[in-house]
Parts: structure tokens; sequence; C-alpha cells
């Protein structure tokens, strides 16, 4: 045992000079500020991505149109779209949505998480959830052609409620935010599929809907989770060298995927999990900052989350409705130059643990100045 004691003690002292020089977590240098006030017709955003060129592709599946109609804050129900904020900040319609896009059964569409492929084309996680609960979630591709939208089409079907999307390689990865409704008093159970685009190449691919005994295999990870709130795995990343990042919306807890020697995904574990982190939505890594960043919409807050999986507040206020620009139940980050950009959902709904306390006008976009 004597023997082991200075290779330990070296040990120690290797990890805490490595923890030393990782750079200090960002922290806002000033008070949120208003990026875009969106239009009536964008009265709910969601997931977003970034061009090339530093556009943001953003969804609205403008959730809150009832609510907002019977509060007498708009005179009707607008359809989902997304758009485009270019990078002077100005606001298009990126594309509207046909009517041989909606769902056969619910006869909508509900875009959420979104990333560029590969091939140059958008998908989408059309979320039916809040219509149907059995199984009619789907990955949408929204087709591009010189750089416009012109189309869109299924590519995969039979999620439940399909969330986050990100690309690495020719794999697609969509959370999936409730693998099977749970009964009162039971764990929720949720996770993450891996999709290769060569899966669709000739129909689209209907996942196996997930029990106990046997899950479709391109299931990569599964979480079992409080089930407070009902919803599970949600925003995806993925870091520098190659690490599955996973936040559960209702512990607040981010879940680290490794791949082995032969690109399968190893169990996940859990990677950062702090009391001030109540809610994990919207995940993004930046390279420079060498964090995750956290939607955390429970408390109005953003997050970081370092290498270590140390948890920093970047931002946090108390209820507002968003018109100086404070975080409104943010549910998506990016990162732009040194703007760190929030989506304020503003999607209210009864919950004690919820900071925000009623959907309001303005519908907007918070810009926070990183150092």
């Amino acid at each position: 045992m004597t023997a082991r004691r200075p290779l330990a003690a070296a040990v120690l002292s290797l990890a805490a000079a490595a923890c030393s020089t990782l750079p200090a977590p960002p922290r806002a240098t000033a008070p949120p500020a208003v990026l875009v006030t969106l239009p009536d017709d964008c009265n709910t955003p969601d997931g977003c991505t970034l061009t090339d060129a530093g556009d943001i592709l953003l969804s609205c599946p403008n959730f809150n149109n009832a609510a907002l109609q019977k509060a007498g804050m708009i005179d009707r129900a607008y359809p989902s779209k997304m758009v485009r904020i270019d990078q002077a900040n100005r606001l298009s319609t990126w594309y509207e949505f046909k009517p041989q896009d909606l769902h056969p059964d619910t006869g909508k569409v509900c875009p959420m998480g979104c990333d560029i492929g590969p091939d140059g084309h958008l998908y989408v996680a059309d979320s039916q959830v809040f219509n149907d609960p059995r199984y009619k979630s789907r990955l949408l591709r929204i087709r591009v052609a010189d750089g416009r939208a012109v189309g869109c089409d299924v590519v995969v079907e039979g999620f439940v409620c399909a969330n986050a999307v990100i690309w690495r390689g020719d794999t697609v990865y969509v959370s999936e935010t409730i693998l099977t409704p749970p009964k009162k008093g039971d764990p929720l159970i949720s996770g993450v599929y891996a999709i290769p685009r060569a899966d669709w190449k000739e129909r689209p691919v209907r996942l196996a809907p997930w029990t106990p005994e046997k899950a479709d295999p391109r299931l990569i990870a599964v979480y079992r989770t409080s089930n407070r709130i009902g919803f599970g795995a949600d925003g995806l990343t993925f870091d520098g060298d190659g690490n599955l990042y996973c936040g559960i919306f209702e512990d607040g807890i981010v879940y680290r995927t490794r791949f082995g020697a032969d690109g399968k995904a190893l169990p996940p574990e859990v990677f950062a999990r702090d009391p001030k982190m109540a809610c994990c939505d919207g995940l993004f890594w930046s390279p420079k900052d060498r964090v995750i960043f956290v939607s955390d919409m429970l408390n109005n807050a953003v997050q970081a989350v370092d290498p270590q999986g140390r948890v920093t507040t970047v931002w946090a206020n108390g209820d507002t409705d968003g018109a100086d620009g404070s975080l409104d139940q943010p549910c998506e980050v990016l990162v732009r130059g040194r703007e760190l950009i929030v989506v304020n959902m503003d999607m209210w709904w009864e919950c004690e643990w919820l900071t925000n306390t009623k959907i309001d006008k303005p519908f907007t976009l918070s810009a926070i100045r990183l150092p």
C-alpha cells in the first residue's frame, strides 16, 4: 500500500493541474438584449441551427396559437413554418409547409429540433405528441436546391416525441423524449436513436415501438428518469472528441455517451448534475469556450457545463415578458460569433418548478454577449 501512495498523489496532482488549465467558464458581459422580435405568425419558436453562411434557421410550431387566441393576443391560428434570421438579424420565411407535408392522421406538422445534413438538406423533428402520442412523430427532410427550400418529405416514422436533431458523419441522431407513455408512478423511459442515412435510401424508416423486452436496433441510449414532468431526453450535442451529450428535460441532468473503437455506442453515463441546473432543454457545444451551453427552461437561465462536468450559470432572471431581452422560458441556444443566442419559447404550462408564469408578448430571441 505504501508503494502506491506516491503514484496516487502524482495522479491527483496531474488531475488538479489539468483542471487548472481549463479556461474560466464564460459569463454574460452584460444583460441579455433582444436579438429579434418575432411576428404573430412565429408565436412559439423552438429549434434552430446555423447555416455555413451564419444564418439561423428557426422552427416555429406555434403551439401557443389557442392560448394566445383565447387571451385576445392574436386574431387567428397561424400554421407552422420555418424562418431564417440572417447575419443582419433580418427575418424572412424560409419554408411554408404544404398540405401534403401535414401528417395524414393529425392534419398538422409540428417542427422542433433541426440540423443540416451532409447532403445540404435540413432535417426537422416533427413532434406530434401534443396531437396524438401514438407513434405519430416523424423526421422530415426539407430539400434544398440552390440555397432555397423546395420541398419536404418523410424519412423516419414511428417516434412518440421526436425532439432534438443532430448530424455526425452520415448518421442522424434524434432524441426520443418519450419512448413509451408511462403509467402514473412509473419512471419515464426516453432515449436517442442513431439512424444512418443509407437506411432510408429506398423508403422511409419505420421505427419499431419500444418495449422492455425489445428495442429498435437504432436505439443507442436509454434513460430512466423521474417522470416529474413527463419529458425526458431532449437536447443533443457532440463535443470535439466525438462524444454525444443528451440533456434530460425534467431532471436537469446531462448524460454522455462515448463510442468504442468499433463505432458502437457505450452505455450512457451521468456527466453533469447540479442543484442550480433544474432542466436541460437545448444543448450547444462551443469549441472556443470549451463548454456545453444548456438552456434551463425551468429557471429562465442558461448554464455552462465544462469538460469536468462542472456547472456555471451564464445568466438567469426571474419571471418576465422578455421585452428587454431577458430570458422568457428559453428552449434553445447556439453561438454565433461572440453572441450566445437564446430562443425564448414562452410556452407556459401549469408546473410548480417553472419560473415563467404566463404566455405573453413579445415573442423574442435574446442575445448574450460573451467575453
